[in-house]
């Protein structure tokens, strides 16, 4: 009796130890990765508690076929899930978020691809051998040995046989999930995820209603002049103003914008609202800010330059997934003529000089009142596939490098190849529209930098580590003879070039530049007006940027 007792403990133990080998992988990488103990503890609990419940369905399960199954789906979505969650400590240092999942959901194959041949490293391919290493098991056993091993014999073997057994473990299994609802629901990944997904597309379907029209009802009593005007707006790509030669940098990576810099108002203080492209981009674009992002009742710049009576022109050569899925997409269909250039057959091996041709006809095509607004790849990773062979300028080590070795010195070298690639991109649009000889301006900015080795160990963006490259962003104009001597007092204040601003308030500065009024205009949130208010600039959750 004693012996068939301690055999039951036995495969109990067994079983038990199998389905939590999960959990006791996460308790240890979080230890070391989970930066608050308090995080942590609340963690591994709700991991704990959502392991059980696997293993409670295993338990009642009588079909040996169906144990068998259950075992590997179960054991592959918690290898999954460990994976991700500890990838997620390890690069960010926080658990998974709605504003990480957005991403996610916006990211097309190619950028998946890219992101992840940029940060995979050694420990990520150890993770996801030790992570998944009870799939591989399983798959092993499963499929080339076929069950030979007297472990998994056992394991699947054990059940609970009384009905007063299955019973608890029944109401076991509901406790569990009550536990998990009410006490560690944004602890829970599937939880988290499909929150964060619902609230994606109901945003989604939200933003379609509102800002892919030509034209928007929250934006009223808009008027423009009536006289002959072109204006491009540059919108850049993960380029960080600390790789500019403009504003400082130590390598000549603006050669041909230094060139006309007398002819430049380079402005030394805007950051982005955001750090990532479609978080940025909704903010900036339209009338969003850090307290209403998404706004029920939205409109951008584009349905006002519509509503001025401008042809407006959205020109990119960034991939939309779907026609109408990606947010910056979304926005710029709004625009009376659109081109993307790298829709079709796209591989990252089209440069944005592919975008001069489109920009010249834009520029050629009849109408007196024009609005082009172009939106780079830029210095999106990966950056040696952001310029040709001929801008392969950098290969040395910077001097002035922070971390030095293999990866960083080549990262920079290539980073600093596509900033000066973009130098070469933006003077010719400039150059392009200085040759019409109309009354015209061009703005540059970038949606946001990348950290590239300059105040941490990192590269790319993410709002977790939030660093300055990644928010300090070039923000250039050039004005055309014409447009200077119709308004012959805008800019006589050098001050302004240091104004701290946000460009969170940027449709208030794109109105007054381009000569458009509307019922919600505020001119004190124009960078050029004279009646400029500094505001805190808001990143995150409610942080002020320049309280640091």
């Amino acid at each position: 009796m004693k012996k068939i007792v301690f055999s039951q403990l036995n495969h109990f133990y067994t079983s038990l130890s199998f389905v939590l080998y999960h959990f006791f992988v996460f308790s240890l990488a979080g230890w070391f990765l989970i930066p608050f103990k308090i995080g942590y503890f609340k963690d591994i609990i709700a991991f704990g508690a959502f392991s059980l419940l696997f293993y409670f369905i295993f338990l009642i399960i009588n079909s040996y076929k169906l144990r068998k199954w259950w075992l590997l789906i179960s054991s592959f979505m918690l290898s999954t899930i460990v994976f991700i969650k500890i990838i997620f400590y390890y690069f960010y240092g926080v658990k998974i978020t709605s504003s990480a999942v957005y991403v996610v959901l916006e990211t097309n194959i190619n950028e998946a691809s890219e992101y992840l041949s940029t940060y995979l490293n050694n420990f990520i391919f150890v993770i996801f051998i030790i992570t998944f290493l009870p799939v591989f098991y399983l798959l092993n056993n499963y499929f080339i040995r076929k069950n030979k091993s007297q472990f998994l014999d056992i394991l699947l073997s054990f059940k609970p046989k009384s009905i007063r057994i299955k019973i608890i473990v029944v109401l076991l299994f509901f406790i569990s999930i009550s536990i998990i609802y009410i006490n560690f629901r944004p602890e829970n990944f599937l939880f988290a995820i499909a929150k964060s997904f619902k609230e994606y597309k109901e945003t989604k379907k939200l933003l379609k209603n509102n800002l892919a029209k030509q034209e928007s009802i929250v934006l009223t009593n808009v008027v423009g002049l009536e006289e002959p005007q072109t204006y491009v707006v540059i919108i850049g790509e993960s380029t960080s103003k600390w790789h500019m030669q403009l504003y400082g940098y130590r390598r000549n990576t603006n050669p041909l914008l230094t060139e006309i810099k007398k002819n430049l108002i380079v402005f030394n203080d805007v950051i982005t609202p955001d750090v990532h492209t479609i978080t940025a981009i909704d903010k900036i674009l339209t009338l969003s800010d850090a307290k209403n992002p998404y706004k029920k009742e939205n409109g951008s710049v584009i349905q006002l330059a519509n509503q001025a009576g401008f042809k407006t022109y959205w020109i990119s050569n960034q991939k939309p997934v779907g026609y109408y899925e990606s947010i910056p997409t979304l926005i710029g269909s709004a625009a009376k003529s659109k081109k993307f250039i790298a829709t079709d057959n796209y591989n990252y091996d089209i440069y944005d000089e592919s975008l001069l041709p489109f920009i010249e006809k834009a520029l050629e095509e009849k109408g007196d009142k024009k609005i082009i607004f172009i939106h780079l790849i830029g210095t999106h990773v990966s950056y040696h596939k952001r310029y040709p062979k001929k801008y392969n300028v950098f290969k040395n080590e910077y001097k002035h490098l922070k971390f030095k070795n293999k990866k960083t010195i080549e990262y920079v070298n290539t980073y600093d190849n596509a900033v000066l690639y973009n130098d070469f991109i933006v003077r010719s649009i400039i150059d392009k529209v200085r040759g019409k000889d109309i009354k015209s301006y061009v703005l540059y900015f970038s949606d946001h930098g990348d950290e590239v080795f300059d105040t941490m160990d990192f590269i790319g963006h993410s709002s977790y580590h939030a660093t300055k490259p990644m928010y300090e962003i070039p923000f250039i104009l050039w004005l055309s003879d014409k447009y200077k001597k119709s308004n012959p007092t805008f800019l006589t204040i050098n001050s302004i070039l240091n104004r701290k601003y946000s460009l969170e308030n940027f449709i208030h500065s794109f109105s007054e530049i381009s000569n458009i009024k509307f019922d919600s205009l505020n001119l004190s949130k124009s960078i050029f007006n004279s009646n400029f208010m500094y505001r805190p600039r808001i990143i995150k959750k409610n942080k002020n940027y320049d309280s640091d």
